[in-house]
């Protein structure tokens, strides 16, 4: 058994479920930096599921300080994605824009061309 696996098994199933919600917080953020949004709306989608099941049992005061810096590191990764999000939608906007006016552009030029 390897040192991961053992870490693993040592894990209550409370804390497997914390980290596989982290763990699937940074995959989101790998996603976004790549600019796979549509897989990152995908593994999003699984996360919410996740920790709607997760957070559906009340946290014990054992456990508190964990799920808060737990959400707490989400949230922040959350922010990041999200301010990629708008980053991307904007160059989106301008590249739009910009083939706008290259088609009014190219439309003056042709109704000044003889035919």
């Amino acid at each position: 058994m390897n040192n991961i696996e053992h870490i693993s098994t040592a894990l209550t199933a409370r804390q497997q479920g914390l980290q596989a919600l982290l763990m699937l917080t940074e995959q989101i953020r790998e996603l976004a930096e790549q600019d796979d949004w549509a897989a990152a709306l995908s593994e999003q989608r699984r996360r919410r599921a996740m920790m709607d099941e997760f957070f559906a049992m009340p946290c014990s005061p054992a456990e508190s300080s964990a799920v808060a810096s737990a959400i707490e590191t989400m949230l922040n990764v959350d922010k990041e994605v999200t301010s990629m999000l708008y980053r991307q939608r904007g160059t989106l906007s301008q590249q739009a824009n910009q083939s706008c006016r290259n088609i009014r552009n190219v439309d003056r030029y042709l109704s000044n061309t003889s035919m």
